[in-house]
């Protein structure tokens, strides 16, 4: 599937897109709609991800947002593996009892970190029970992009992909290496990580396939 970055839009801009996409995923941080706004997406027959990135916000607020967004029906949760471990455990917690699947998230901004660093990310993953590990990093050199997909010889539930223009062609890739959903943009101005296609590129790629 392909899941569409939703970010820095006004709600009735969204609702005339929403029937183009078949996956969403809800930055809570980078988006500002009302509760009913939220509970007309929740309503619609897809796969919803929510998440709020850490950093300018306190996780108070954070949590709130997101056992909301989870009770509302948000069949995806995506929490950073380096949150806080207090933060991890509680959200983990109450998302499964509330039937909404994990998603652990690792990102790198500046560089894909070394083979043994990579599974060892995967390996906490594992031991916390979460039901995906996601791991998006930069891509300085092809042979980072090589070692990032190659993750997907020795495990499942993975989404790996890089980012940066080097990047782009693993986004593609992790679909047909075992990744459930890969992640584009809503069009070229509204991204939410270096080097993602936007829906309709990544569309016209995979029907020529």
């Amino acid at each position: 599937m392909i899941c569409v970055s939703i970010a820095n839009i006004e709600y009735p801009d969204l609702e005339k897109e929403l029937s183009k996409y078949e996956m969403l995923e809800l930055r809570l941080d980078l988006l500002n709609l009302s509760e009913q706004e939220y509970q007309n997406i929740f309503k619609l027959d897809k796969p919803i991800i929510v998440t709020w990135r850490y950093g300018k916000i306190d996780d108070a607020i954070r949590i709130k947002a997101l056992k909301q967004a989870i009770l509302q029906g948000a069949n995806y949760v995506d929490i950073e593996i380096d949150s806080k471990p207090e933060f991890v455990k509680e959200m983990m917690a109450f998302a499964k009892i509330n039937n909404c699947k994990v998603i652990l998230s690792f990102h790198d901004f500046n560089k894909t970190p070394d083979i043994q660093t990579l599974h060892h990310i995967i390996n906490k993953s594992i031991d916390l029970e979460a039901d995906y590990m996601k791991i998006a990093c930069m891509a300085n050199t092809k042979n980072d992009v090589a070692r990032l997909l190659s993750l997907y010889e020795n495990h499942q539930n993975l989404i790996a992909f890089n980012m940066g223009d080097l990047g782009k062609i693993s986004r593609l890739a992790s679909l047909y290496l075992g990744s459930e959903f890969t992640y584009v943009s809503m069009s070229k101005d509204n991204n939410t990580a270096p080097g993602q296609f936007t829906n309709e590129e990544l569309s016209i790629f995979i029907n020529k396939i």
